[in-house]
């Protein structure tokens, strides 16, 4: 009999820890300990998942560039030289990723060089992101009113002058923060 009440007891105080750990859970208290991101963004209201056919469009979304809703084939995360279709950066950001996008001709257009000097800068903070292992992609994105755009899902970062510190909050708070198919 005591080697019944020894297992009993063990398992009673499984099931007690168990109950513990989801309580603590769902309380917030099992939250990842990313950093608050001190700057002002805008949140939109999730538009869905749904999955597009490939080359499929979607004209409807409630940001720009967009932060949800039905979206193509993903693109790989890395620095593009040419603009990546909303329908793709929107399924990066399902999967946890954050997209850094810029315009040039956005408010004040600037020159080619000025240009060529804020991707190359851009360019650098995600290189780094990308060698860390972090979801983020760079690529310009023609039509946004600011220069600057920092996406990841249902959120949005826009300013005009370059920020380093700025870009790299962003990404240290909200990458994987979001990714729901756990990939």
């Amino acid at each position: 009999m005591p080697k019944r009440r020894l297992l009993i007891a063990v398992a009673a105080l499984a099931a007690v820890i168990a109950v513990a750990a989801l309580i603590i859970v769902a309380s917030g208290g099992g939250s990842d300990s990313r950093p608050d991101y001190p700057y002002e963004v805008q949140t939109f209201e999730d538009q869905g998942r749904q999955h597009l056919a490939r080359g499929q469009s979607f004209d409807f979304y409630n940001s720009n560039p967009p932060t949800s809703g039905p979206h193509g084939p993903s693109v790989d995360f890395a620095v593009y030289d040419a603009p990546v279709r909303g329908e793709s950066l929107v399924h990066n950001l399902e999967h946890g990723g954050v997209a850094v996008l810029y315009d040039c001709a956005a408010g004040v257009p600037l020159g080619d060089a000025q240009c060529q000097a804020l991707a190359a800068e851009l360019a650098s903070i995600v290189g780094d992101n990308l060698s860390a292992g972090k979801l983020v992609l760079l690529a310009p994105y023609p039509g946004m009113d600011q220069r600057i755009a920092l996406t990841a899902w249902g959120t949005l970062d826009a300013f005009d002058e370059l920020d380093a510190a700025r870009v790299q909050a962003f990404i240290d708070s909200f990458e994987r923060k979001f990714n729901p198919e756990g990939f």
